[in-house]
């Protein structure tokens, strides 16, 4: 995009973008609304919770599991074909390093969360920035990012979008004064506070509740919202600043030119991408299982599972009126008289009571025939939630009928999981993008030494540009952990690899230790032993063997 270089123009130019950008979004938070009620619930909040067994959130727990393991998950750097040889021997401490920073910067865990909302919402983002000395991820809700073109997918791919988010004004000024910002008191007495009271609707999921805080003081009467739904609703007391970071490309820059605004409107920072982040890349990773080719936001799970739920809330309501029924029959008596209506309602009430003429004194109980299947419709709906999500009996741990051995067991869960498997590597290119991101960061801002193979002391910023983050070996899902381990035995009895390398391919707990005791006491005692036994072969003598170390 060409920007306007006059500020008046300028200014005109940023609004309109972020207009643009935001044309979908109230749309989209009404609908990402219903969907979250829907993933904590069963329900859109318009019926009554006790006739409602929500199977929505386990499914979706169970499918995002299989989509990855916090715990197995582990990246390797691989490096283009012209990379030499030096380049190469730093590569085993930075796959420490980059496996480190996701541990200890909590993104195994961020990540998983961030996936299971990409679930509900179809799209999640995470957003990664460098704080002093660490790597800080932050999860994204789609309805805070705004994209210029909603049918090009990918962020890289957009000539502009944006993020919405809301800070404290303590924060905006320790911000503003950290950068030694010139015009601090301006900005502070332009932008706005908790603008807006918060609407009727603004209790949904999807937003914060930012309570005016201009007067501290409350007066009048206070409304309480009595609903027993719990709503996950953050409510935010002190001062808040709307917030837009507006991401676009400038044919001038040829990368990225960033605008940070307060609303309403007010430009505090104007910068090329590199001066807050990395050259021509970007701190927002996009999480999508189920992606469109022409709708940037994807397809939501949730919202397949939907009419499931609903019908599951329907049958299970007629279930329990039955049961009570038959634990309660209404009753009636003799010569009935009265509205049709009325009559019909109350003997479908449980201890309904409808009298008769008043000399009758014998009243009959309201027989039904319980269904013997009274739970087969039931059944059917969750196993259409199986159908809809790719899961089978073999890859949820059931039985399943016709299986006679481990072996075929194995087959079937290889076959059966192929839908799964193809989520798997959706989500396995966000893990390698993000994975890949931290180590660009790492490269500029990290001070931190590493040692290479050789012994050569080294900075992440002396690494060659030439890499790209990979999963290792699939190691984001379970599904592939029997794959990866049969792999790995079989090219270790084909002597393909060593045993140091057998562990780092295994997901066994205490990789470190165990290499450290093979190098150090294994290899040792066995290469002490060959050595003894050489020796007795050319004495021609009985070899004694030695005695273990503990």
């Amino acid at each position: 995009m060409k920007i306007p270089d006059k500020p008046a123009e300028r200014q005109d130019f940023v609004y309109e973008i972020v207009m643009k950008c935001l044309a979908s979004q109230e749309e989209r938070k009404a609908y990402y609304r219903t969907l979250k009620n829907y993933y904590l619930h069963g329900h859109d909040g318009t019926v009554d919770p006790a006739n409602v067994i929500n199977k929505i959130f386990p499914y979706i727990d169970m499918v995002s599991a299989f989509m990855y393991s916090q715990d197995t998950t582990r990246f390797s750097v691989e490096l283009g074909k012209s990379v030499s040889d030096m380049e190469i021997n730093k590569v085993p401490a930075l796959n420490e390093a980059v496996n480190d920073t996701w541990h200890a910067s909590n993104t195994d865990v961020l990540f998983g969360n961030a996936l299971d909302w990409a679930f509900v919402y179809g799209s999640m983002f995470v957003k990664s920035r460098w704080n002093v000395d660490r790597i800080e991820p932050f999860i994204v809700e789609p309805h805070n990012i705004g994209v210029y073109r909603e049918d090009v997918i990918g962020l890289t791919r957009q000539e502009a979008f944006v993020h919405c988010y809301s800070i404290p004004e303590s924060q905006l000024i320790h911000d503003l004064t950290v950068a030694n910002h010139k015009d601090i008191e301006s900005i502070l007495a332009e932008a706005s506070f908790n603008d807006e009271a918060p609407s009727d609707d603004s209790t949904g999921p999807v937003d914060q509740i930012i309570v005016a805080a201009v007067n501290p003081e409350v007066t009048g009467e206070v409304k309480l919202n009595l609903d027993p739904l719990i709503r996950y609703t953050p409510k935010l007391l002190q001062r808040m600043a709307r917030m837009y970071e507006l991401y676009v490309y400038d044919d001038e820059l040829t990368d990225y030119r960033v605008f940070t605004l307060a609303h309403p409107w007010v430009i505090v920072y104007d910068r090329p991408i590199e001066k807050m982040f990395l050259e021509n890349d970007i701190p927002l990773t996009q999480i999508c299982p189920f992606p469109l080719h022409d709708y940037f936001w994807g397809i939501a799970a949730v919202e397949r599972l939907i009419p499931l739920q609903s019908m599951r809330n329907e049958r299970w309501k007629q279930i329990q009126h039955m049961l009570n029924m038959e634990a309660s029959p209404s009753k009636w008596g003799a010569g009935l008289s009265g509205a049709a209506d009325e009559i019909a309602d109350t003997l479908e009430t449980p201890n309904g009571l409808v009298m008769g003429d008043p000399g009758t004194a014998k009243l009959e109980s309201v027989k039904r025939d319980m269904p013997q299947d009274l739970f087969a419709v039931l059944n059917y709906i969750d196993e259409r939630f199986e159908d809809y999500l790719g899961v089978n009996n073999i890859l949820a741990g059931k039985g399943e009928e016709g299986v006679r051995s481990e072996g075929h067991a194995s087959q079937l869960l290889r076959v059966g999981s192929s839908r799964t498997k193809r989520r798997a590597m959706v989500v396995e290119d966000a893990l390698e993008d993000l994975a890949t991101t931290y180590l660009q960061i790492m490269k500029k801002y990290s001070k931190k030494t590493y040692r290479a193979d050789d012994g050569a002391e080294f900075l992440a910023a002396q690494f060659t540009d030439d890499f790209i983050v990979k999963v290792d070996a699939h190691s984001n899902s379970p599904i592939f952990v029997q794959d990866i381990a049969q792999l790995a035995f079989s090219l270790f009895k084909a002597k393909a690899i060593d045993r140091s390398t057998l562990i780092e391919m295994l997901p066994v707990p205490m990789k470190d230790l165990l290499k450290q005791r093979l190098k150090t006491k294994i290899e040792p005692q066995e290469a002490a032993e060959r050595q003894q036994e050489l020796q007795a072969q050319a004495a021609g003598g009985k070899v004694t063997p030695m005695k273990k170390s503990k």
